[in-house]
């Protein structure tokens, strides 16, 4: 029960309790054209997250389960728009762990490796024929960094309050 604490404070409710997976987890994102087309999408394994869960290094991946059920979530649902499905991989068994309703911070990934989702999504926003991406490679690494700035009080509150500096 204290680990139950420790998550609702942390998270919130509501808390789904369920049985615990073993496998490696693994991502797609992609754009679902709302007629049961997937035109683009990018499958990742996390393979360092930060204390929140959110990657911080992750590697391209052609996993045939894993993007087979990304095909039929899409067909199914007729789902609209961008969308990131969150999974434990299995060895050839996927468990979906939850899908979210948009891109995740790390979208610019899959236009790093080919796949330029955001303009998928803008075009068909505007109505536009969105082509369907060619395949990405396998091994391509995100890598997601910090960086500190220092500059002088003055100057970022007049970046804040007029937007200029």
């Amino acid at each position: 029960m204290a680990y139950f604490g420790k998550i609702v404070a942390q998270w919130g409710y509501p808390v789904i309790v369920q049985q615990a997976l073993t496998g490696e987890e693994m991502n797609v994102i992609g754009v679902g054209d709302g007629a049961g087309n997937l035109p683009g999408r990018v499958a990742v394994k996390k393979m360092s997250v930060t204390e929140l869960g959110k990657i911080w290094t992750g590697v391209t991946i052609q996993h045939p389960g894993l993007l087979e059920a990304t095909q039929r979530f899409v067909a199914t649902s007729r789902w609209r728009g961008a969308f990131e499905m969150e999974c434990i991989v299995d060895q050839d068994t996927v468990y979906l762990i939850e899908i979210n309703p948009r891109f995740p911070a790390w979208v610019y990934f899959a236009t790093g490796v080919g796949v330029n989702l955001p303009v998928m999504l803008l075009k068909l926003a505007l109505g536009e024929t969105v082509e369907t991406a060619g395949e990405y490679q396998a091994g391509k690494l995100y890598i997601r960094y910090t960086d500190e700035q220092i500059c002088d009080m003055a100057r970022f509150q007049n970046i804040v309050t007029r937007g200029e500096s």
